[in-house]
């Protein structure tokens, strides 16, 4: 029984995970995902529950992302200068500045405060959609780092890390 909960949880979260942005991909996922669950479970009203939920989530989330006018856009700032705006900048500073945080959080030593800011705030570049988010990490009241969460559409990095090769254009 554990087997069968521990194989749902796991292709649970690879549907979850494999996120594609053509609809040809994702019906080819949305089929493989179901052969998976059926070779597993076995059982079909359980796996299609399971993937009209997964459906039913992902429009949820499509939802949920905020649609802005060209005006807002235009007033989004780049993402590298507000990061050097914002560096060493106090709390007080940074709610003045941005507004109130969606959501905080704070590390076991109680010195690191974590802001999220899930409104959007900043940019890649004008050609880009905006950040899904921004983290402002404090250490005794000041700002030490600023951090983000790209959208799909923002260009990756072609700088080997750990020991990766380089993409190839």
């Amino acid at each position: 029984m554990k087997l069968k909960t521990l194989s749902f949880l796991v292709l649970f979260s690879f549907l979850q995970i494999s996120h594609c942005s053509s609809e040809q991909k994702k019906v080819q996922v949305d089929e493989t995902f179901y052969k998976d669950c059926m070779e597993t479970i076995k059982e079909k009203e359980k796996c299609d529950a399971l993937v009209k939920r997964s459906e039913d989530r992902e429009k949820e989330n499509a939802a949920k992302q905020i649609k802005l006018t060209e005006a807002q856009m235009a007033g989004l700032e780049l993402r590298d200068t507000f990061k050097d705006r914002m560096m060493g900048k106090s709390k007080l500073g940074v709610i003045s500045s941005i507004g109130e945080p969606d959501e905080r959080s704070q590390d076991g030593s109680g010195q690191e405060f974590f802001h999220y800011y899930k409104k959007p705030l900043t940019r890649y570049s004008p050609e880009h959609d905006p950040d899904k988010e921004i983290i402002v990490v404090f250490r005794r009241e000041f700002v030490t780092r600023v951090l983000h969460t790209p959208p799909d559409s923002t260009p990756k990095s072609n700088i080997p890390f750990f020991g990766d090769k380089a993409k190839k254009k």
